[in-house]
């Protein structure tokens, strides 16, 4: 596979400045999160951000069309204790798949065939597949702060007491 070097190789601690400002995250004047929640919508940003306030990832694999996504926001995102945990214990970061828009150059990547990928929503679907083995929507991933998954996935299920649960025991073991 040929690809840029990734930019986590880069100092981290200029990142994570560049991040606190929700103005200045990349992508955010074009995608938002439901119920005021505040996130991030580049992975590199996402990771220099949760690394430094100390909180695991909350990868949100989504897509603007996506009916089951709008629906897991609706009937389970919708519950405050969901919320509450969302927003006071997790670095929110959503990948759509199907965005069109085209990404910043230096977000372009090559991919397996050596197909140049430029809009949002392709590199977004190529990097969850290739980094977590993952190609449908909603798939909810917590991360550590390397982005490494702390437990399997979890896809569209509407039971919040279930996704309460998976919310507590990705913070549970982010912080053994």
């Amino acid at each position: 596979m040929i690809r840029r070097p990734p930019k986590s190789t880069q100092s981290r601690s200029s990142a994570a400045s560049d991040v606190y400002k929700r103005q200045d995250r990349k992508y955010s004047d074009i995608f938002h999160l439901p119920y005021g929640l505040d996130g991030f919508f580049d992975y590199e940003q996402a990771m220099a951000y949760a690394n430094k306030v100390n909180k695991p990832v909350f990868l949100d694999f989504t897509g603007l069309g996506c009916v089951n996504c709008k629906e897991m926001e609706a009937r389970v995102w919708s519950d405050p204790r969901v919320q509450v945990l969302l927003r006071d214990q997790f670095v929110i970061l959503a990948l759509h798949s199907d965005a069109k828009n085209q990404a910043d150059q230096d977000d372009w990547v090559i991919d397996e065939r050596g197909k140049e990928l430029r809009t949002l929503g392709k590199i977004n679907s190529w990097f969850v597949r290739t980094r977590y083995q993952v190609n449908a929507q909603p798939t909810y991933i917590i991360l550590d702060r390397e982005g490494n998954p702390l437990l399997p996935p979890r896809n569209y299920d509407l039971d919040v007491e279930e996704y309460i649960r998976f919310l507590q025991k990705g913070l549970e073991v982010y912080h053994k």
